[in-house]
């Protein structure tokens, strides 16, 4: 259906379709994204209201706070002096102080420092009842005696009403210390906040803070707070009609709802009967932290309640702002309303004029239509008849102009290649006006292929006379370089049997060379051990010499006993003379004894006289055979030599063979190389002859075409 339709319905329909689909997406994703801004809006503001409530009566709280705060922090400074000073502790005697230091709530005679303590915290009740407006008022109890020795019950209580008027004592401990005020802060040892009650038809809270010192406890301090100052919280909004604002303590019961006064006691769950909503809430009670959450109302209402914590003492409680989710969902759905019906009138808008201004235009587009179509078919006779300067007039004349000029270039190509056909490379171009913009590379091509045709043509007959010519010369050299290679052939053959020849000559050289070094090898070895057999002749040599030493260190102990011999032989002779007659037989054996000295000496110089002969030969013969060693050593270096020199002979012989095996291998390959390009030669010879024939008949056929100078000149 769409494709039969005319341009001006069918953009119409188009843009419509395509602008209503952008809209409806525009739409859609403006309506989520306010939504989730409105939302986001709603949620913030509501926040805000909730922490700004939280904060309001966390400031009630903390007023309570200071005053406890301030109390303990005055009492604790007090009792430190007294532990300092005990003189502090003890009641004056004289009258006159004790005038000055009477109670004046319990007319009794207090010590300096209780007396202190009184005026302080008695001024301190009264300035926080009668000044601040979130106080109702303030109370002091003390545990028995913990005020002063022998003042049992001590405590006062005043308020807004009493605070510019005497103040009197607050019962006895029996009576406030079974208060629950009391009682919370005396057993938890921490500040803490009562359950709403009512006291003389006032609904409102304690706020308890144990007072302690060296970790005893010493009594109680409480403030008072309304719960109407609870009023002071937003708990209506003009742009929110179904807001609301509670307060929950700790357990999640209500102290405070601007809805009913006559909720104030009940329980968190009394409103919240879906239990998962339920379990949510104290999920997120649990946390500490601020948090939302859609729930269902026991009236069935969907509410998106806000809550924030609130420190009260050491408890945790929430300020809750709630409102109805109808109320957050009207601003969104208002918003969406007027996004679509403005979409839809703008939509209307622009598809009515988009139809009427491309009627308007799109007229003259259904004649250069049909132009096209003539053109596709091959007729060029294309005519226009326009008025307007428009666009689409503008494009109807230039259609009609690129007609007749796409009709001359047809003609003139059809000419110019029906001539190259022909034969006929000398041709020029007709209408070389027409070949404009694009079309100038047409000309620049065909012109560029005849200049090419022509001048390869002319190349290739000029290769042809070349290729004749060269190829009678090839043959030539044809024949010469066969008959050439074939007497190549013939030397090369008596050139590698004289190789042959030489090689087996060689191979016996190195077989005599490696018989050679053999040979020097076990000479060389045989005069090593001659030079090791002398080696141990000069040392044994050598171990003579010392011996004949030795000897005749011997002989000449020998002659040293001989000598001291004689010499008690002749004492003995003395001696024996000295003695007479008694001496005459010692006598004869000292001449013995002298006697055999004397041989002894005479044997010792003879003994030595042959060793140090003996000596003097072993000297000559070690030094001979050292020199016989040394001449060994130089035969046994000679022969390492001629042995080294053997081996590089031999090596030398063995490269040498090595190498001539190569040579008579590569001149059988050059014997062979050289029989083929015997062959080959006789073949490029007839082949020389074959290509001059063909090189002729190519010769033939460029001469049938008409070519250009070979500097050639343009076709237009």
């Amino acid at each position: 259906m769409l494709k039969k339709l005319k341009l001006a319905p069918k953009l119409a329909l188009t843009i419509g379709s395509v602008l209503t689909v952008i809209l409806m997406i525009l739409v859609v994703i403006t309506v989520m994204i306010s939504r989730t801004t409105i939302s986001a809006a709603v949620y913030g503001e509501l926040n805000e209201i909730s922490k700004l409530n939280s904060r309001q009566i966390q400031t009630i709280f903390s007023e309570a706070e200071s005053v406890a705060k301030d109390i303990q922090y005055f009492l604790e400074n007090s009792y430190k002096t007294a532990e300092t000073d005990p003189s502090w502790t003890t009641i004056p005697t004289s009258p006159e102080a004790r005038e000055l230091c009477t109670s004046g709530i319990y007319d009794e005679v207090l010590t300096p420092i209780s007396y202190d303590n009184e005026i302080y915290l008695r001024e301190t009740a009264r300035s926080a009842a009668a000044y601040n407006d979130n106080l109702a008022g303030v109370g002091i109890m003390f545990e028995p005696n913990r005020f002063q020795d022998g003042i049992r019950d001590y405590a006062f209580y005043v308020d807004e009403e009493n605070a510019d008027k005497d103040i009197t004592p607050f019962g006895v401990y029996e009576d406030y210390s079974q208060e629950v005020y009391y009682k919370m802060a005396a057993e938890s040892r921490v500040p803490v906040v009562t359950e709403p009650y009512t006291y003389n038809g006032t609904t409102m809270v304690s706020y308890a803070s144990p007072v302690i010192h060296n970790d005893e406890l010493l009594g109680v301090v409480m403030t008072d707070v309304k719960v109407e100052n609870f009023d002071d919280v937003e708990t209506t909004n003009e742009n929110y009609p179904s807001m609301y604002a509670t307060i929950y303590n700790d357990a999640g019961k209500i102290v405070y709802d601007s809805e009913s006064k006559d909720d104030i006691g009940k329980m968190l769950e009394d409103f919240t009967p879906v239990a998962s909503d339920l379990s949510k809430i104290q999920e997120g009670m649990a946390r500490g932290e601020a948090f939302q959450i859609e729930t269902t109302r026991e009236d069935g209402r969907k509410v998106t309640r806000f809550f924030s914590p609130i420190q009260a003492a050491e408890q945790t409680w929430w300020s809750l702002t709630a409102i109805e989710t109808e109320d957050i969902n009207a601003s969104v759905k208002k918003t969406v309303f007027w996004m679509v019906l403005l979409s839809v009138l703008a939509l209307l808008v622009i598809i009515l004029t988009s139809i009427f201004v491309l009627r308007k235009v799109l007229g003259p587009v259904q004649g250069v239509v049909e132009a096209a179509r003539n053109i596709a078919e091959g007729d060029l006779d294309v005519h226009f008849e326009v008025d307007n300067e428009d666009e689409i007039s503008i494009l109807a004349k230039t259609f009609e102009e690129m007609a007749v000029n796409l009709d001359r270039i047809i003609t003139d190509v059809k000419y110019m290649l029906g001539e190259m056909a022909d034969g006929n490379f000398n041709v020029h171009t007709q209408a070389g006006e027409s070949y404009k913009g694009t079309f100038e590379g047409v000309l620049d091509s065909m012109d560029r292929m005849n200049q090419r045709l022509s001048n390869d043509l002319a190349q290739i007959s000029i290769s042809a006379d070349q290729v004749s010519a060269g190829s009678e010369q090839m043959s030539s050299g044809s024949q010469a370089l066969s008959q050439g290679a074939v007497e190549q052939a013939g030397s090369i053959e008596e050139l590698a049997a004289t190789i042959s020849g030489i090689l087996g000559r060689v191979q016996h050289t190195a077989s005599n060379a490696a018989d050679a070094q053999e040979r020097s090898r076990t000479s060389g070895d045989e005069v090593t051990v001659c030079r090791e057999q002398m080696h141990s002749m000069v040392e044994a040599m050598d171990e003579i010499g010392r011996k004949s030493t030795e000897i005749g260190k011997i002989i000449k102990t020998i002659e040293d006993i001989a000598f001291q011999t004689n010499i008690l032989a002749l004492n003995a002779a003395v001696e024996a003379a000295r003695a007479g007659t008694a001496g005459k037989g010692f006598a004869v054996v000292a001449d013995e004894v002298r006697s055999l000295a004397s041989r002894s000496a005479a044997a010792s110089n003879s003994t030595s006289q042959l060793i140090q002969d003996a000596v003097s030969a072993v000297d000559k013969g070690t030094k001979i055979a050292r020199e016989t060693a040394d001449s060994l050593m130089k035969v046994v270096e000679s022969t390492q030599m001629i042995s080294g020199a053997v081996d590089k002979i031999a090596e030398a012989a063995a490269e040498q063979s090595e190498s001539l095996e190569q040579v008579n291998v590569g001149m059988n390959q050059i014997s062979s190389v050289v029989q083929t390009n015997s062959a080959t030669a006789e073949e490029s010879a007839a082949t020389s002859q074959e290509l001059s024939s063909q090189a002729q008949t190519l010769r033939d056929l460029v001469g049938q075409f008409d070519l250009q100078e070979s500097n050639g000149q343009a076709l237009s």
